[in-house]
């Protein structure tokens, strides 16, 4: 019985390993792989390079993936969750956080996930728009949608009525679609507390209206 108790514990210390060893090759993968997009773009990524940058071989790499464009879908998908978490918790503050209002964190969340790499995010986004991901890049934003619509009574004015699906529609892609245009284009304001506000009185604005 001990001699079998053991010996599960080490299959599983090792499973446990090779999970960890996995998880840092991948992240080395994508590291290499957005430092190349942000230094050369697009047209000087191939897997040869991103193995070298990471300091992986080859064959370790195609082990993972079994393309460059592999590799820019799958950092897709994790962007676009990273930025659906990055909101939910500034909608959901721990205590002792920030007094801030909800939307003004959501906001500023938006803003920084949006900006942050932002000519490699541009790549990774019209990958998987190209290959068909219109539906995933819009379930964030559902997701977002969704949370506001079972917290309405927490996070939206006490006097705001109670927000029909519609409306949460409209509103939460008018936010996320203007902050998203506005960090492609890379406009002037776009970290400015103008910029911040306004977009807090749309909002409010929004939610108030009967």
């Amino acid at each position: 019985m001990a001699l079998d108790t053991a010996k599960k514990n080490k299959q599983k210390q090792r499973r446990e390993a090779q999970r960890s060893g996995s998880r840092e090759t991948v992240e080395l993968i994508f590291e290499a792989t957005a430092r190349i997009l942000a230094a050369h773009g697009r047209a000087g990524l191939n897997t040869n390079r991103i193995a070298e940058v990471a300091g992986v071989s080859i064959g370790s790499l195609y082990g993972y993936f079994p393309n460059k464009q592999a590799i820019l879908l799958a950092m897709a998908r994790r962007e676009l969750d990273h930025l659906r978490d990055r909101v939910k918790v500034a909608l959901a503050p721990a205590p002792g956080d920030s007094p801030i209002d909800p939307a003004r964190r959501a906001i500023r969340a938006l803003i920084k996930g949006y900006t942050a790499r932002g000519r490699v995010r541009r790549i990774l986004m019209e990958t998987l728009f190209s290959m068909g991901g219109h539906e995933e890049m819009a379930r964030p934003v559902s997701e977002v949608a969704e949370l506001l619509r079972g917290r309405a009574g927490d996070l939206l004015p006490a006097e705001a009525p109670s927000p029909s699906e519609m409306r949460l529609y409209v509103l939460t892609r008018a936010v996320d679609n203007t902050i998203r245009t506005a960090s492609y284009e890379n406009i002037d304001f776009l970290h400015s507390t103008a910029f911040e506000d306004e977009l807090v009185r749309l909002v409010r604005v929004y939610f108030l209206e009967p």
